[in-house]
C-alpha cells in the first residue's frame, strides 16, 4: 500500500502495530531510541500478567473488561507468530497471611459484589495443596481466579522482533525523535541517531502520511503541536516500578500468585524452568536509578514468606523502569491531525494491548479509506465503549 506510515516507539504496542501493518500490506517505518532487544523499555521490565480480576480493586471496570476481552484475543494473535512464545490461562491464586486477612476478605467481597459473572473459588488448605502443593503448605486458604493467566513478555518481544525483521521493514533503532509536527495533510518527524546521516542541525526530517506515536514516557514533555495550545499529552506522567528476576529451582509454583499486603500486592509469576518474576512496587516518580534497598528487602522478604525456597534463589536481575500513565490512569488513543498518540497503558500494557491494537487498526482502516482522520466519528468502532478515541 502507498500510505507512508511511521511508528515511533518499538515497545510492546509499537511492535504489535508494526506487525499488524505489515500483514495488511503496509511497509511502515519503525523508529525507536532503544536497541531492537528493547531492554530499556517498560515492556521488557514487565511480568506479563493477564490478571484482570486481580487488578480489579485498583482500576476502573473498563480495564477489567478490556483484560477479559484480551484474554480471548491473545491466543489467536500468538498463533500467528513463528518465534517462541508462552501463553498460560490456568488461573491465578490470591493468598494472604493471617495478620492481613482483612485485605483478603475485602478483596473477596469486592469481586463477589462487582463481578458476580466471573468465577472465584474459595479454597481451604487441602484444596490449595491439591492445586499448588508448595503454596498449600504455607497458607490455610486462598482465592482461585480460574480465568486469569500470563504471557512471557520477553519471549513475545523477541518473537515480534523476528517477525518484523523477516518482513524487512525499515527499523531505525538507536534513533531518538526530537520533534513531531502534525499538519492537516501529513506529519513531519525529525530524528537523530547512530545510523542516521544528519542533514539539518544534526537531525533528519521526514514526512509521513500517518504517524503512530507509542513512545510511552518518552513522549513527555511533548513539543509536537504548532498551534500554541497545550499539548494533549501534557498530563502524561511516569510511575516507577521495580521487579526481580529470580532463579529458584527449589520452588515449584505453576501459576501466578498474588500476596495481599496492607501496602502492596506482591506478585510471583513463574516463567518456567525455575525462573520467576517477583514485583509489587508502584512509586510516583520518574526516577530511573537502580532499585532501592528498601524495595529489595520488602520484595524478597515477601517472596520468602510465600515460599521458603526463595531463600536460596539466585538473583538474575533487579530492574527499575517507568510506566506511562495519565492522571486518571486510563489508556488513551488521541488523534491530532495525521498523528495518533497511543499512550498511558500504565501497569496494564500486556493486559489490554490486544484491545488497544484493535482500536488502532480501525483507525488505520479509516485513514486508508478516507485519506484522513480529521472530524471522523469513532463511536462505531468495536471497542469504543471500553476505550474511546479522542
Amino acid at each position: 500500500m502507498n500510505i507512508n506510515i511511521a511508528i515511533i516507539g518499538a515497545g510492546l504496542m509499537g511492535r504489535l502495530i508494526a506487525l499488524s501493518l505489515t500483514r495488511q500490506g503496509y511497509k511502515p517505518t519503525l523508529i525507536d531510541k532503544d536497541d531492537t532487544n528493547a531492554r530499556n523499555s517498560a515492556a521488557y521490565a514487565a511480568a506479563g500478567l493477564l490478571t484482570p480480576l486481580g487488578e480489579a480493586m485498583h482500576c476502573e471496570p473498563n480495564i477489567v473488561e478490556m483484560g477479559m476481552e484480551s484474554l480471548k484475543l491473545w491466543p489467536e494473535l500468538l498463533t500467528t507468530l513463528n518465534g517462541e512464545s508462552f501463553f498460560q490461562q490456568d488461573g491465578a491464586i490470591m493468598v494472604s497471611h493471617t495478620q492481613d486477612q482483612g485485605d483478603y476478605l475485602h478483596f473477596a467481597r469486592y469481586i463477589k459484589e462487582h463481578y458476580p459473572q466471573h468465577h472465584v473459588n474459595s479454597l481451604n488448605r487441602s484444596q490449595l495443596e491439591a492445586l499448588e502443593p508448595d503454596i498449600g503448605r504455607a497458607f490455610n486458604q486462598a482465592l482461585f481466579l480460574p480465568e486469569e493467566g500470563q504471557i512471557d513478555n520477553r519471549k513475545l518481544l523477541i518473537a515480534l522482533a523476528t517477525e518484523l525483521e523477516q518482513a524487512d521493514i525499515q527499523w531505525l533503532s538507536n534513533t531518538e525523535v526530537v520533534e513531531i509536527i502534525s499538519n492537516i495533510e501529513n506529519t513531519q518527524v525529525s530524528y537523530k541517531g547512530l545510523d542516521v546521516e544528519p542533514l539539518n542541525n544534526g537531525c533528519v526530517t521526514q514526512t509521513f502520511d500517518l504517524v503512530i506515536d507509542c513512545r510511552g514516557t518518552g513522549a513527555k514533555p511533548v513539543k509536537n503541536l504548532t498551534d500554541n495550545k497545550q499539548s494533549t499529552l501534557s498530563d502524561l506522567r511516569a510511575v516507577r516500578g521495580e521487579v526481580f528476576r529470580l532463579y529458584a529451582p527449589n520452588v515449584n509454583i505453576s501459576r501466578p500468585i498474588r500476596l495481599m499486603h496492607p501496602r502492596y500486592q506482591l506478585y510471583i509469576a513463574p516463567k518456567g524452568d525455575g525462573h520467576f518474576a517477583v514485583g509489587a512496587t508502584e512509586i510516583e516518580s520518574d526516577d530511573m536509578s537502580p532499585m532501592t534497598v528498601r524495595s529489595a528487602m520488602e520484595l524478597l522478604s515477601a517472596a520468602y514468606s510465600v515460599h521458603a525456597g526463595f531463600a536460596e534463589a539466585h538473583i538474575e536481575q533487579s530492574i527499575s523502569q517507568c510506566r506511562p500513565a495519565f492522571s486518571h490512569n486510563q489508556p488513551q488513543i488521541i488523534v491530532n491531525n495525521q498523528t495518533v498518540h497511543v499512550n498511558g497503558l500504565y501497569r496494564h500494557g500486556y493486559l489490554i494491548s490486544p484491545v488497544v491494537l484493535a482500536q488502532v487498526n480501525e483507525l488505520i482502516n479509516l485513514h486508508h479509506s478516507s485519506g484522513s482522520l480529521k472530524h471522523s466519528d469513532y463511536s462505531h468502532f468495536k471497542y469504543s465503549h471500553l476505550l474511546p478515541i479522542s
